[in-house]
């Protein structure tokens, strides 16, 4: 079973959108999926599923992290510590093929947790200055943000290291990308391209901004479902073809070098 975490400490970047996308495409492409939804205050993941199932879409599977009582007092802060792993381990026994985990963007343990445990990170971000300095500006530096998570990859990548696991592949996702370029999107691309390297995340991919992407949330319809009328638009191809451009990437995924029973111990 292969792993995909989705990130980035920046809200509205379309973390939640990529992830309800890949879902339904591996679905629809015969893999047996599992969804995690670790934003606990939208649970917007979660509600896409509930619209998908009700209009009897084909759908991956819905799996949660079941809260404890401590969980549920007045002002608790969960963080699941601990919880993700043995839920993943269950996962692939049972025969899953794919694990796609919606993070939220808040430093909690469990998305750290879900980015150690990811064979493969996507992170979205839009053609925005601010996401740009909010994902990838370093520590110490004027524009890094407060909770930095590329200072969290970092972590991760040398805890990984420590355990005797394969680096992870990871890619930045460009994320509602106008038809038209403008100064602003071409500036922001050469300086994603420029940090790659130096952050070691591999070749950004694109996603158009469409109109059928917004409305993901109205009744759990993607650009993989028919319309009522029987009839794909342009945009909708070409929409398909992007995220399976993604979901190709599942192949090319590093393997893990030591098994998930010598990672719990």
């Amino acid at each position: 079973m292969q792993v995909v975490t989705i990130g980035g400490f920046k809200g509205g970047t379309g973390k939640t959108t990529l992830a309800c996308l890949l879902g339904v495409a591996a679905t629809k492409d015969g893999l047996r999926t599992a969804c995690v939804d670790l934003d606990r205050n939208t649970r917007n993941l979660s509600s896409f599923l509930t619209l998908r199932r009700a209009s009897r879409l084909e759908c991956p599977d819905h799996v949660m992290l079941m809260d404890t009582e401590e969980d549920s007092r007045a002002n608790a802060r969960p963080r699941h510590a601990g919880r993700l792993e043995p839920l993943v381990r269950l996962a692939a026994m049972d025969g899953y093929d794919l694990m796609i985990i919606d993070t939220s963007s808040g430093n909690l343990s469990d998305v750290y947790e879900a980015h150690l445990l990811a064979d493969l990170i996507l992170t979205p971000m839009n053609e925005s200055p601010a996401d740009l300095h909010g994902l990838f500006t370093k520590a110490g530096q004027p524009a890094a943000p407060r909770i930095n998570y590329r200072e969290m990859l970092d972590t991760v990548r040398f805890d990984r290291s420590r355990a005797g696991l394969a680096v992870q592949r990871w890619h930045v996702v460009l994320n509602r990308v106008s038809a038209l370029a403008s100064r602003i999107s071409n500036t922001v691309n050469q300086r994603v391209a420029a940090i790659a390297e130096e952050a070691g995340f591999e070749s950004t991919w694109s996603l158009r901004d469409r109109v059928v992407h917004r409305a993901l949330g109205l009744d759990g319809r993607t650009v993989f479902d028919m319309p009522a009328d029987g009839r794909l638009t342009m945009s909708e191809l070409a929409g398909r073809s992007e995220v399976r451009a993604l979901l190709s990437l599942l192949n090319a995924a590093s393997e893990r070098v030591v098994s998930e029973q010598q990672f719990a111990a």
